[in-house]
């Protein structure tokens, strides 16, 4: 199989950089699961002390204000992380993690990396019970979903694509991998896919004659389907925002159907893939750019079900999503009802 080379990387800690990162994060005592503002007040006052490598700063605070319709993906290499982490359970890993996991440096690299970009995080209620730091991890009741806790490729989306909270970031952090395992991160920028569909299929994409249900994570945890039906939508919105998940979008017309088909074509002769490394962060505009994954030839099974990442889902303005939230706490961190 053929493929665009893999996206650029943006920046590399060196070993000293990624050594006082961690020492950093290591001071921080509060559980990020139980403490969530103690933990993130620990990482603003790390900020405040100067205790963060100061170029890893100057890197973000110019990242700030790329442009993210020509660089929607943003990733480093080297990133702090923790080591050692027992594996979780298959059947449990959100409480096997709770149980195992005794140092919180991944989710402090996270939330460092958030707060210099603007970027505050928020839980959703039906995802991990409001977590706001997420695994991506497979889980036996969901391998075969189309969510984080799946073992099959996740088909090109952007997260939350038709729900009422939908997020501006997903930011990424490799936990846990197995090179022999082609297991690969997908990206297209919505740009390039714009490019590829042209004006006619555009026109047909913009009429809002598509379905795409909610996400099998959050229906799964919704036990009295209070979601309800998510609203039918275009698939292309403002200047260059697709709406969308691949295999979950449908259309409900033949034009729309054909156009459906045209757009899958597009993602798969553009996308680019990496193979994501413990401590390799990718940072992905959800509003400019669409991502997936790939599976292909597995050489150990055991290794795929123990492959891991974890995860934030973070907004711009958390005021803007304010009606939706269960909990709010202004600054500091916010659960969306649902």
């Amino acid at each position: 199989m053929t493929f665009k080379p893999a996206i650029q990387t943006d920046f590399s800690f060196t070993p000293d950089e990624k050594q006082q990162f961690k020492e950093a994060l290591s001071s921080i005592t509060a559980n990020p699961y139980t403490q969530y503002p103690a933990f993130l007040k620990g990482v603003r006052q790390l900020l405040a002390e100067g205790r963060i490598p100061q170029r890893f700063v100057d890197m973000c605070t110019a990242a700030r204000g790329r442009d993210l319709i020509a660089h929607p993906f943003h990733f480093v290499t080297n990133c702090p992380i923790d080591e050692g982490v027992p594996p979780f359970d298959f059947e449990q890993p959100v409480k096997s993690k709770y149980e195992l996991k005794k140092t919180f440096i991944a989710e402090g690299f996270l939330l460092t990396y958030a707060d210099l970009m603007g970027q505050p995080a928020i839980g959703y209620k039906n995802v991990n019970a409001g977590d706001i730091l997420q695994d991506i991890y497979p889980m036996k009741e969901l391998y075969k979903s189309q969510s984080q806790k799946t073992l099959l490729p996740i088909g090109f989306h952007k997260d939350l694509a038709n729900h009422f909270v939908r997020p501006d970031f997903v930011n990424i952090l490799g936990m846990r991998s197995f090179e022999q395992n082609e297991i690969l991160t997908t990206f297209v920028r919505n740009r390039d896919l714009m490019d590829f569909l042209g004006p006619d299929l555009e026109r047909v994409l913009r009429e809002p004659n598509f379905y795409t249900p909610y996400d099998d994570l959050s229906t799964h945890s919704d036990k009295d389907a209070k979601l309800g039906r998510a609203a039918n939508h275009p698939v292309i919105q403002g200047e260059a925002d697709f709406v969308y998940f691949e295999n979950r979008t449908v259309a409900y017309s033949d034009e729309g159907a054909r156009a459906v088909e045209k757009v899958n074509e597009g993602l798969h002769s553009l996308k680019s893939r990496i193979l994501m490394r413990p401590g390799d962060f990718v940072s992905c505009s959800n509003n400019t750019g669409l991502h997936g994954k790939d599976v292909g030839t597995i050489k150990d099974p055991y290794q795929q079900k123990i492959r891991w990442s974890i995860k934030t889902v973070n907004v711009l303005d958390m005021e803007k999503h304010r009606q939706h939230f269960k909990e709010y706490v202004p600054g500091e961190y916010a659960i969306v009802n649902g």
